[in-house]
């Protein structure tokens, strides 16, 4: 019980340094965050908020320049007047207007502006780097801020609000916004809620003059915040500090009037919450770029398919759904494509929030550490105190329990749990170190391991150990070596229908048939896992001798299995095999007082994934080009293609293991022959031409599983439904 604490402890404890830290923070933000999200997926956006998009294909349906910033403003004012006309309470502009053009151009828009009495316009963000001077006035160094450049004087006295947008650039995605900036100023999300709200604004200052909030003697008397500019945003400075400087006045605010319906009762709150809340909130994306409605320029412009803006906020901005948009951001919605969600839409996802109060919360920092830590606790003493395959199922329920709680509160509450720290540190170090604690410990009472020695370990390794003390830690070599790995297809099924002892003696049967080949041709079986073989072939430097003998024992174990399947029928086991060659780590591996003799590095990994890569094209024995690239003239291969396989960065270069040169058949050689000239054609990117190709191998061939293999990929690589991008190399998730 004494170790069943201790690694209790230390599961929490790490968890809890890890929540104390920065790093922490950044693992939730960066992967935590992104599960949640995924978990929930797409969501609904409220019906109160709209898009309309600048986009290039609306430049081109009204023959417009490509650069938004040419486009006609008087195109801009119509688009105004055409918003209000259908009912939009607010039109938050994310484009900056701080130089002025055409003075007709320029007039209509500010007229429109003025009229809709209803814009918000965004300030542009410049960095300005000021010269720091000590107590002499001698320069001291540089200091960069932040300065807003507003628009030009007519469309600045026009604006119902100005108002900046930044985004806060604290992680590689975008996952904050903030409501107040520069000085206490509202940003462009904060003030199209405040003029969105604009029929209850005497109902709000009524209120906030009855709670005696001081700075609201210089606004408009009849409450009428859209009567004069800056209005806005001086009564919302004004609350913001009244709200800062005493906590207590949130408490004394007269509750709403009853008279307000359900609708105007929420908006005064969220215009209550906008003031005395943070300064920046997590943002609660409602889905990929496109998600929030939208409104093509050229639909508006040409009245096609425009839904119902009647009481709806409209943001406007440059939004294209391509990986080109310069004005996006990178967030857990970005797709795979390469496309972002627009600085736009982020802002109308930054109102939707605030305005439906589902903006993303944490549990608060003391909570935190105490979930962080209880699950630390609980998950370290149940991998520690049951038995190895319950603590496994144990561990793994609780986890699933434990993001199932996550998701759950995320996606109904937006309650943002931690779930990367406790899925990527604890369960790991939990597992991990109670099935380890739990070998050790059982591993002591073990006393007759060398009596059965040369059961286990290569016989060479054997006998050294019975001659001589042997350091385990310095009894590892670096080699050149060929690796085999085989599988024998069926075993799970075939299992499920013998009695144990029967399926052992089977088993004996299977790797004597196994065996004798890989023994005869020189090899070194290294491990046994299940009913899957590695063995090995090692030199010095690389040479073709390991390489050619690996071969030849894979070639004469699939005749063997195909030996011990006529001799078992109805019990068969048909064998996939896998090569790979390469420099390997061959010797005792492990620490703690027991080691395995093993091979250890990328070379046996990877020709695990080449015997996976027989079940997608239906072979039996494949080997890299590291293996056969220059054995042509004692071996018959045929290359099958290029493969980028899971966890692998670089593609491979695959070939079948037909027959011993001296054997191969006529059929063998025309096979080879017609297959390399359809893959050719493939991966040089003539599709029409290796479609025919493989379905001619194919009508004198047709159990050729690499044809068939090919020509579906090649016919979906045609219409566009092949998730490759290059036509050369193949990308598979195999294990």
């Amino acid at each position: 019980m004494q170790n069943a604490v201790v690694l209790a402890l230390i599961t929490a404890g790490i968890a809890l340094l890890l929540a104390l830290s920065p790093v922490g923070r950044v693992m939730e933000e960066e992967f935590g965050l992104a599960w949640l999200f995924k978990l929930r997926g797409p969501v609904p956006p409220p019906a109160d908020v709209a898009l309309v998009t600048l986009d290039r294909q609306s430049a081109r349906r009204l023959s417009l320049p490509p650069q938004v910033r040419l486009w006609p403003r008087a195109l801009r004012a119509r688009m105004i007047d055409d918003l209000k006309r259908r009912g939009a309470t607010a039109i938050a502009i994310d484009l900056t207007l701080e130089t002025p053009t055409d003075i007709i151009q320029d007039g209509a828009l500010s007229r429109s502006i003025a009229a809709a009495r209803s814009v918000i316009l965004v300030e542009a963000m410049e960095r300005e780097e000021l010269v720091v001077t000590d107590a002499q006035g001698k320069p001291a160094g540089q200091m960069a801020i932040l300065k807003s450049v507003p628009p030009i004087e007519p469309f600045a006295k026009a604006a119902a609000a100005l108002a900046p947008f930044p985004l806060p650039k604290v992680a590689a995605r975008t996952n904050e916004f903030w409501t107040f900036k520069e000085g206490d100023r509202l940003t462009l999300p904060a003030a199209a809620l405040q003029v969105h709200a604009e029929a209850l604004h005497p109902a709000w200052l009524s209120r906030l003059r009855e709670a005696d909030v001081p700075g609201l003697e210089n606004l408009p008397p009849d409450n009428d915040l859209l009567d004069e500019p800056g209005a806005v945003q001086r009564a919302s400075q004004a609350v913001r500090r009244a709200f800062l400087q005493d906590a207590g006045l949130a408490a004394r605010l007269p509750p709403p009037s009853g008279r307000l319906d359900d609708r105007d009762r929420r908006l005064l709150e969220a215009m209550d919450r906008l003031h005395y809340g943070p300064q920046h909130y997590y943002l609660n994306f409602y889905g990929p770029p496109g998600t929030v409605t939208t409104i093509p320029f050229a639909d508006l412009i040409e009245g096609r398919d425009v839904p119902d803006l009647t009481g709806r906020t409209v943001f406007i901005g440059v939004a294209e759904r391509t990986p080109s948009n310069l004005d996006t951001f990178y967030t857990v919605f970005s797709t795979s494509d390469g496309v972002d969600i627009s600085g736009v839409e982020i802002a109308a996802t930054a109102f939707g929030n605030l305005l439906e109060n589902t903006t993303l919360k944490t549990p608060g920092r003391p909570a935190e550490f105490g979930l962080v830590v209880g699950f630390g606790v609980a998950i370290g003493l149940l991998a520690y105190l049951l038995p190895a395959t319950l603590a496994v199922v144990a561990t793994v329920l609780l986890a699933a329990g434990w993001i199932a709680a996550a998701a759950t509160l995320f996606g109904q509450s937006q309650l943002w749990l931690p779930v990367a720290v406790p899925m990527l540190v604890q369960v790991p170090v939990a597992l991990f170190g109670g099935l380890l604690w739990q070998y050790l410990t059982a591993n002591r009472e073990r006393r007759n391991v060398a009596e059965a020695i040369r059961y286990y370990l290569p016989e060479r390794v054997a006998a050294d150990l019975a001659h001589s003390p042997i350091n385990p830690v310095g009894a590892r070599d670096l080699l050149y070596g060929a690796c085999v790995a085989s599988d024998a297809e069926r075993f799970t099924t075939l299992a499920e229908t013998m009695t144990p002892r029967d399926l052992a003696s089977l088993l004996d049967s299977y790797f004597a048939a196994v065996f004798e080949p890989i023994q005869a041709n020189g090899g070194t079986v290294t491990d046994v896992v299940g009913d899957g073989v590695m063995s090995v072939w090692t030199a010095t430097n690389p040479e073709r001798e390991p390489r050619l003998r690996a071969t030849l024992a894979a070639l004469d174990l699939t005749h063997a299995v195909e030996r011990f399947n006529r001799q078992n029928p109805g019990r068969t086991m048909p064998t996939r095999v896998g090569l790979h060659a390469g420099w390997i780590m061959v010797g005792n591996v492990g620490g703690k007082g027991h080691f395995a003799w093993s091979v250890v590095g990328d070379i046996p990994n990877t020709a695990s994934r080449i015997e996976g890569l027989n079940k997608h094209l239906g072979t039996r024995l494949l080997a890299s080009d590291a293996v056969v690239g220059d054995l042509g003239g004692e071996i018959l291969t045929r290359r099958v293609g290029r493969f980028r396989l899971m966890g692998k960065a670089g593609a491979l270069d695959v070939h079948e293991l037909i027959a011993r040169r001296e054997e191969a058949t006529p059929d063998q050689l025309r096979l080879t022959a017609c297959f390399g000239d359809a893959l050719e054609a493939c991966e040089s990117g003539h599709l029409p031409e290796a479609v025919g190709l493989f379905r001619q191998v194919l009508e004198e061939f047709p159990n050729d599983g690499p044809a068939r293999f090919h020509l579906n990929r090649c016919m979906n690589l045609s219409v566009g439904k092949s998730a490759d991008d290059d036509a050369a190399i193949v990308r598979l998730e195999v294990k």
